[in-house]
């Protein structure tokens, strides 16, 4: 009975200490509204900094942020996770600006090129940060989301990103149209060398290897950046240290292989988080 007791005790004691998972609607700005997922530390200082998680495809954004409670506890930083719903935002990945297909999307009032940045502001006004940079995790299709999102779009508060088991990825290259590379698609080469200078990184699972993996694009143009998601990030990121060399600009990224892991969201969370988190 004492054992029991004691047991219950610790458990009681663990949820207190844990983190919580707070929700809002947010409908600030002329898009769908989104349904954001937050944990936020004990107390915020000058020093607390925010860091996103973009979920894949399941678009489970909570499940996502719970995969990081663990990893930030005792951690001095804000974790937001967005859930772009399949109703409003069926292509988020391509940041609403085309389909898998590479037809274009005409709508522009629906594109996420400004999403997370306006995120930031709500956010750092909801909770009175002090911080002016930010931090983005993806995962598969988070991932995704977040290499075309750091690429495409005018944000530079961005301090740190990881990108983890992307399926398909859009290469700087400009006689490829998006979402497979870059032409038409006016990136200036102020940005591209930002993008390159960036503290970023490419995780991938050494055991993401299936190619008939039931959510994995396989059309003729995905097929081309490789057979599976772990020879298509390696093809991505020996395609940017190429594009640093040839154009004689800095290359920050790192390149880190997560071994036995293939396509888990919580696997890849543990070693990225290592990178994101080092400095909080």
């Amino acid at each position: 009975m004492k054992q029991l007791i004691l047991i219950s005790f610790i458990f009681l004691c663990f949820d207190l200490l844990a983190r919580q998972i707070e929700e809002t609607t947010f409908s600030y700005w002329d898009k769908p509204d989104a349904q954001i997922y937050y944990s936020k530390p004990d107390s915020i200082d000058a020093n607390t900094k925010i860091i996103f998680i973009m979920h894949g495809a399941s678009r489970t954004a909570e499940q996502y942020l719970n995969d990081w409670l663990p990893l930030a506890n005792n951690r001095n930083v804000v974790l937001i996770a967005p859930k772009f719903s399949k109703e409003f935002y069926p292509e988020y990945v391509y940041l609403m600006m085309a389909t898998e297909r590479g037809r274009m999307l005409k709508d522009e009032s629906l594109y996420l090129t400004d999403s997370l940045g306006t995120l930031f502001d709500y956010f750092k006004a909801k909770l009175k940060l002090s911080t002016t940079t930010y931090r983005l995790y993806g995962h598969s299709g988070g991932s995704q989301f977040v290499h075309r999102y750091l690429l495409l779009s005018d944000e530079r508060r961005v301090e740190k990103a990881a990108m983890a088991n992307a399926g398909l990825y859009t290469f700087v290259d400009d006689q490829i149209p998006y979402p497979f590379g870059i032409k038409n698609m006016n990136v200036p080469d102020e940005r591209l060398a930002w993008f390159l200078r960036l503290k970023g990184g490419v995780f991938l699972g050494a055991a993401d290897t299936d190619p008939r993996h039931h959510l994995l694009l396989s059309s003729r143009k995905a097929r081309k950046q490789g057979k599976h998601r772990f020879e298509r990030g390696n093809n991505f990121f020996n395609d940017l240290i190429k594009l640093g060399v040839e154009n004689n600009l800095p290359f920050r990224w790192r390149f880190q292989t997560v071994p036995s892991i293939a396509h888990d969201n919580a696997g890849m969370s543990l070693a990225a988080s290592e990178f994101l988190l080092e400095d909080l």
